[in-house]
């Protein structure tokens, strides 16, 4: 008699559910840092970027800004009736004398805007601007305006003359424009005549 083997089928049922194996704690504890690591060197990178770019944008409208600048002192230098270099005195104020910090400059009528009798260019040492301001005829002073900015030292210097009464006048001015942004320096600079003391031979 021949003995009956029993066999057995062990196939997995349709609907059994197949279990994978997950992370372990050391393996995400891994992953966790590597992700941190370079997240951390993503922001680095993008804020050392956007620094520069802000850095950039700062600089360029400071130097657009004191070349604008140098151009309209220079130009109101040149078309000037007076630049005061002695202190001028009126019945009701007296006008300060020209320096390395203060610009103070007598414009033909025609040039002249509402109730301005003087123009002022001011260097501000501690903002380290250059402002603009007027004076009616009435000594009363205007509300200041920055024309540039980061300008690093006193701007003005001036060669005087002497005229046939022995009175001085400004024979030349130059400007010197030292802008600092950062790391980031550049210098301007420029002379002008005012053309009504130039005397022709």
């Amino acid at each position: 008699m021949i003995p009956h083997t029993l066999t057995t089928n062990r196939t997995r049922p349709a609907n059994a559910t197949v279990r994978t194996r997950g992370l372990s704690l050391p393996e995400v504890m891994i992953s966790l840092a590597i992700t941190s690591m370079l997240l951390t060197a993503i922001a680095a990178a993008f804020h050392s970027s956007s620094q520069i770019i802000t850095q950039n944008d700062e600089f360029f409208r400071a130097t657009q800004a004191g070349r604008v600048c140098l151009n309209q002192v220079l130009t109101e230098v040149r078309r000037a009736d007076a630049i005061a270099c002695e202190t001028i005195n009126f019945p009701n104020f007296s006008v300060p004398p020209l320096t390395a910090d203060l610009l103070p400059i007598s414009r033909p009528l025609s040039g002249q805007s509402t109730m301005e009798f003087i123009r002022y260019y001011r260097y501000d040492a501690p903002t380290k601007r250059i402002m603009l301001y007027f004076q009616d005829a009435n000594g009363n002073i205007s509300a200041e305006h920055a024309v540039a900015a980061n300008v690093q030292k006193s701007p003005f210097a001036w060669e005087l003359a002497y005229d046939k009464d022995n009175k001085p006048y400004v024979k030349r001015l130059s400007i010197a424009l030292e802008i600092l942004v950062g790391n980031n320096n550049i210098r301007l600079s420029g002379s002008a005549a005012p053309r009504r003391t130039i005397t022709y031979q």
